[in-house]
Parts: C-alpha cells; sequence; structure tokens
C-alpha cells in the first residue's frame, strides 16, 4: 500500500482522537488541493500491509483510540489495500472509520468494483466530492459546499451531526524533523494569504496553476 504517514492524535478531522492514515496517489488534481504532493502515485513509498498493521496495533495497545481517518490522496487510488486495512480495522475494534474521496458516492458506486462496495459496506463516514475553492465555506469535516458528509453508521450519527453543526474548522500543527505539518482543512484563499505574508518578508513564492 502506498502510504505517506500515520499520525496520532489527530484532532481536526472527525470525532475524538484519531489515528490519521494518509495514502498516496489521485486522479481528481482539484486546483489548490491541500495536499499536491500526495497526488502522483510513488512506488517508493509502498509498505507492506502487514507492517502497517503492526503500527496501528502498537497506537492502539498504548492510547485511547476513538477513531481512524482516512484520506490522501484518494483511498480509493487503491481499493484493494484499502478493503484489507478497513476489514482489519474493524477485526481490532475500530468502528468509527471516516474516508475522504474526491469521488462522489454515486461514482464510487457506479463502478461496480467489489473492494470499493465492501468498503462503503463497512465504513461509517465518508466525505465525497472534488475540493472547489470557489465553494469553500469553512464548515467542518469538508472542504467546500459541493461535497457531502454521508453517515453510513447510525451509531455515530449525533456525534457527526454536532461537529457539522460547528462554527468553522479548526487547524492542528505539529512540529516534526523541523517541518511543520498541518493537519485539517485550510480556509478559502489559504495559499493566497500565505504567499502575501511571505511575500511582506521578502520571500519570493509561485502562485499555483490551475490544472487544465
Amino acid at each position: 500500500m502506498q502510504i505517506e504517514r500515520i499520525f496520532y492524535p489527530l484532532e481536526t478531522l472527525g470525532y475524538g482522537k484519531r489515528i490519521g492514515i494518509w495514502l498516496v496517489g489521485c486522479p481528481h488534481r482539484c486546483h489548490l488541493c491541500c495536499n499536491p504532493e500526495l497526488q502522483a502515485a510513488d512506488p517508493t513509498k509502498n509498505i507492506e500491509l502487514s507492517a502497517i498493521f503492526s503500527y496501528i496495533e502498537s497506537i492502539l495497545k498504548k492510547y485511547k483510540v476513538d477513531g481512524v481517518t482516512i484520506s490522501g490522496g484518494d483511498p480509493f487510488a487503491q481499493p484493494k489495500e484499502l478493503r484489507q486495512l478497513v476489514k482489519w480495522l474493524q477485526k481490532n475494534s475500530i468502528e468509527d472509520i471516516l474516508v475522504y474521496s474526491g469521488y462522489t458516492l454515486a461514482e464510487l458506486r457506479a463502478q461496480k468494483n467489489e473492494s470499493i462496495d465492501d468498503i462503503l459496506f463497512n465504513i461509517s463516514v465518508l466525505v465525497d466530492g472534488k475540493y472547489v475553492e470557489s465553494l469553500n465555506d469553512n464548515r467542518p469535516l469538508r472542504g467546500s459546499s459541493n461535497q457531502v458528509v454521508h453517515i453510513f453508521n447510525t451509531k455515530y450519527k449525533e456525534r457527526y451531526r454536532e461537529i457539522i453543526a460547528g462554527e468553522s474548522r479548526p487547524i492542528q500543527n505539529i512540529y516534526y524533523e523541523d517541518n511543520l505539518i498541518s493537519f485539517g482543512i485550510p480556509p478559502r484563499d489559504f495559499n493566497k494569504s500565505v504567499c502575501e505574508k511571505l511575500s511582506e518578508k521578502g520571500v519570493s513564492t509561485k502562485a499555483p496553476q490551475k490544472n487544465d
């Protein structure tokens, strides 16, 4: 499975303290994607599922985990591996599994793919649809208003309805190996704002170009 990182505790993309998993590879190429470095498939990022399971298990043994959020990239770009990951999580008592995808739910179902169908049956929440900068309304969980938060598991409807009803999206910043990593969905015009602030400090930047 091509994977970029696993992080705990993630507190911005779902309920409670979660394990965050970011996969590599995405066909959508959304303009101003918040993780453009994860769009291209990268065989050097391939990790055996057994090693991934072992690492997640070490977190589960040490900490209280409220759920798992899987993002990327688009997790459905690796449907067979994602299916195995979701199955393993469920076997290890993780029910609150939230997955982000640039595909809509209808597009996923239209693929008539056994792995995808099984994933949709077993996850609790799907946030679907491509990111559209002009529709970024700073609402919790989703990046833009065209995206839909599908709550499949009725057990978690109330907790996610409360999150969705919130006023804004939190951002979680951590320092790792001299790098600042932000977890969460940035507000509209975030890239423009960063470029302007850097320019004020004399740092030259290049604005992201819209994909054809």
